[in-house]
This record gives structure tokens, C-alpha cells and sequence, in this order.
């Protein structure tokens, strides 16, 4: 006889477990849109800077599929690698890392941005920020904060996390479900399609 309590059980059991081993393998990916309209015709500087404590866990970086007017790389320093067309790697094994990147203003410019490392394992009470930031062309003037992401090691009990604050008129940040999320999400779909068949089949 068809057990739908028992079916239902089951099926949560396995979205558990999905849920649980995504986490694990995948850190948050985030995609990031920055408005410059308002500084229309001028030059500025795009900074990107990942800093950390000594006794913080390790944390990587990742951002790649940038589009905007970028000019040449004005400037980097630490442990940073990679270019805008291929894509560039922040990790924190120094204080303070960043890159700096001319950028003509007036558009759009989006990237994406994913976040990996021994942050999410490892239990701390210090943890890391990355930072965006819009600057003039001389890098004598910040323009405006762009996003701030503060990376949160799981700790007394907590799970990791990442903390995100956007500056509303300068950009949007939207978090971007990863492949093993969206399998999730139409398996959990097959599978409700499935359940409400074999009830309706039990019906009849």
C-alpha cells in the first residue's frame, strides 16, 4: 500500500543530505552589479581589496566574467593572481591584498564573485572582509563603497557564513544558486509531480 508520510519522510531525508554535501563542496557565488552613471564621461579606479587577520582562516577569492569599459591594471599587491579576461584569485595569506583596475565611467559593470577556503571548515572567532571600491582617477578620492563581504568562520556552534552589504545606490548584489542547488530544486519538483501522481493514482 502506498505510504505517502512515509514517501514525504524519505524525500525530505534526501534533501537534507544534498543540502548538506552542496554546502560542503561549494562556497556562496554572488554576482555583482555596479551602476556609474552618475560619473558619466570620467575616469576612475575600480579597487578590490581582501584583508585579514594573522589568526584568521584561510579564504580564497574567486571573481571572474567581468564586463565594463576597463582600462590597464593601475595597480596590485599581495597574493593576487590571474587578469580580468581569464579571471583573478584573491587569497589571504598576506594582511591586505588587492588589485586596482582603471575603468572608464558611465555603464555598467558586473563580475562575479565566489568565496572558498578554510573559512568554511574551520572554527574561529576572526574572520575576513573583502572589499569593493570606486576611486578617482589619481586614487586621491574614494568615490564610493561599493559591497563589503565579511567572511564568518563557523564558531561555538555556528555555522560559517558570509555577511553582505551593498551601498543601495551604487550597485546590486544578487546570490547565484549553484549547479547542485538547481538540481535540488527541479528534483525536488520531479519528485512532488511524482508523489501527487501516485496519490491521485491511489484515489482512484
Amino acid at each position: 500500500m502506498f505510504n505517502f508520510t512515509t514517501l514525504a519522510r524519505q524525500a525530505l531525508l534526501a534533501v537534507a543530505l544534498v543540502v548538506s554535501s552542496g554546502t560542503a563542496l561549494a562556497g556562496p557565488h554572488y554576482q555583482v552589479t555596479i551602476h556609474t552613471e552618475g560619473y558619466s564621461g570620467e575616469s576612475g579606479l575600480l579597487d578590490f581589496a581582501f584583508e585579514s587577520n594573522t589568526d584568521a582562516p584561510g579564504a580564497i577569492a574567486t571573481l571572474w566574467n567581468f564586463t565594463g569599459d576597463f582600462g590597464d591594471e593601475y595597480d596590485r599587491s599581495g597574493d593576487v593572481t590571474g587578469d580580468l579576461a581569464g579571471g583573478v584569485t584573491f587569497t589571504t595569506g598576506n594582511l591586505t591584498n588587492y588589485l586596482t583596475h582603471s575603468l572608464i565611467l558611465g555603464g555598467d559593470v558586473m563580475f562575479d564573485i565566489i568565496f572558498s577556503g578554510d573559512y568554511e571548515m574551520i572554527d574561529s572567532p576572526t574572520g575576513s572582509t573583502f572589499f569593493v571600491a570606486l576611486y578617482d582617477a589619481g586614487m586621491t578620492e574614494q568615490l564610493g563603497a561599493i559591497v563589503q563581504f565579511d567572511l564568518i568562520p563557523g564558531f561555538d556552534g555556528a555555522a560559517a557564513s558570509v555577511l553582505v552589504a551593498a551601498n543601495a545606490d551604487l550597485a546590486d548584489v544578487s546570490e547565484i544558486p549553484e549547479p547542485s542547488q538547481l538540481l535540488l530544486m527541479l528534483s525536488a519538483l520531479a519528485l512532488a509531480g511524482f508523489v501527487g501522481r501516485r496519490a491521485r493514482n491511489q484515489g482512484a
